[in-house]
């Protein structure tokens, strides 16, 4: 439990940094985020050890950065010289980022598990041709191409909702 809880907080680790950096960056404010983070990280630790059913640790751990940030910030004095709301902005813009470029890499894991022919139907169609046109690009029949795009479609939903 132990090494899977460590190996799973070591993984998020990099992404909360990455948050916390471009807040400390955006709002010209020393840079804390190695110490804002590891605190993060650390009450998500205890968070889960004490049994806490947490269904998406990441999430946790995302909201909790972008709300220690901004009690940084708050307790730094800043809040009268920058309007808060620009900086939650920039926090949220940074995080919307991140999570695009998360969804990304996880959709382009889920594709690299499907078959190279299943992929090129996947291109075709998202490229907008019909099936009579992937037809003969590929030699398959009309209604095996239909079914293959519904499987993979099913397939790529499932590994999307697994993680």
């Amino acid at each position: 439990m132990d090494r899977q809880l460590e190996t799973g907080l070591a993984s998020i680790r990099p992404k909360v940094l990455a948050l916390a950096r471009r807040f400390f960056r955006a709002s010209g404010m020393r840079d804390d985020s190695e110490d804002l983070v590891q605190d993060v990280l650390f009450k998500l630790w205890s968070t889960l050890r004490s049994g806490a059913d947490i269904q998406n640790p990441e999430a946790w751990a995302v909201r909790a950065t972008k709300n220690a940030c901004i009690s940084a910030w708050r307790k730094k004095g800043q809040a009268a010289s920058v309007p808060l709301d620009e900086r939650i902005r920039a926090v949220e813009s940074a995080s919307g980022r991140l999570e695009e470029t998360e969804t990304a890499a996880r959709i382009e894991r889920a594709l690299g598990e499907l078959s190279e022919g299943t992929r090129k139907l996947l291109r075709l169609k998202a490229a907008g041709m019909s099936l009579d046109e992937m037809a003969a690009i590929s030699g398959r029949p009309k209604g095996s191409i239909k079914s293959t795009l519904s499987l993979a479609r099913r397939e790529l939903i499932k590994k999307m909702e697994e993680v």
